[in-house]
């Protein structure tokens, strides 16, 4: 029979569901064996309780105790892509349980989130959305899915949020973020906050007199000084800011040469005109 090294044991240990801390110290101890071709008293000692660990009764006994819980996560595993976090996570946590270390509460919160994401709703969802992407949405008077990507790609254009997706929602046509990006860039507060000023009716109509407020910025009020202006269009912008008011309006100041962009809330009606 051939003698067994600890080349042999350090394989064999590797091979089995080690703990990611547990299999970086076995990795540690197979180099210093590789690099000395020997092992200290005292790693000889830790080779022998990493094989104890990880000995086959004890990973039966715990694949045993723990078979409910590794069916759900085989189960799992099955669902998600193979080069998705959770799988990674949901791997790590099999590991886990085949090593018989129970999961904490933090651990199957995270499990059960990502059960949800990939349940069969959430599946059957997600292979449609390429073309729920783009179908109109009545909550947002009929504009589709991707029309109010751009309104909010704009906003945090100007932010240092989402810039890779802000840049492909603007600069392709044929880009779908996913689902869950979608929601987490269109679904926040402030998100909302533009897409609601955006569709919001215009307070001021094209042709109307307007003055600027006493809050308006100092370049405008420098080209239109107390003058009135007479509204050339609304929306003439994507609103910039999540405020009320951030509509967008050009105006011509009387007597001026050129028009300029204001936000809605920095003007009122013209009295006495």
């Amino acid at each position: 029979m051939p003698r067994v090294t600890y080349a042999d044991r350090f394989n064999t240990l590797l091979s089995r569901p080690l703990s990611t801390r547990d299999r970086q110290f076995c990795l540690s101890l197979q180099d210093f064996y590789k690099r000395k071709g020997r092992l200290t008293p005292g790693r000889v000692r830790c080779v022998k309780q990493l094989e104890d660990r990880y000995s086959p009764e004890k990973l039966a006994a715990a694949a045993e105790r723990g078979g409910p819980a590794l069916k759900r996560l085989n189960t799992l595993l099955a669902r998600v892509e193979d080069n998705a976090w959770a799988a990674g996570f949901v791997m790590s946590l099999s590991e886990q349980v085949q090593g018989g270390r129970e999961l904490s509460e933090k651990q199957i919160a995270t499990l059960e989130k990502i059960e949800r994401e990939y349940s069969d709703e959430a599946l059957a969802a997600r292979a449609t959305w390429n073309q729920d992407y783009r179908k109109p949405i009545p909550a947002y008077d009929g504009l589709t899915g991707q029309q109010v990507a751009i309104i909010v790609a704009h906003y945090y254009r100007t932010t240092s949020y989402f810039k890779n997706m802000v840049e492909q929602v603007l600069g392709n046509q044929d880009f779908t973020p996913t689902k869950k990006q979608y929601d987490k860039m269109t679904g926040n507060k402030y998100a909302q906050k533009v897409i609601g000023a955006t569709l919001s009716a215009p307070k001021y109509q094209a042709g109307s007199f307007v003055t600027l407020r006493t809050a308006a910025p100092s370049a405008a009020r420098r080209e239109a000084g107390n003058k009135p202006c007479v509204v050339i269009q609304s929306d003439a912008a994507p609103v910039r800011n999540a405020a009320r008011g951030a509509k967008i309006y050009k105006l011509l100041p009387v007597g001026a040469a050129k028009p300029m962009l204001i936000e809605e809330r920095y003007i009122k009606v013209a009295r006495g005109l």
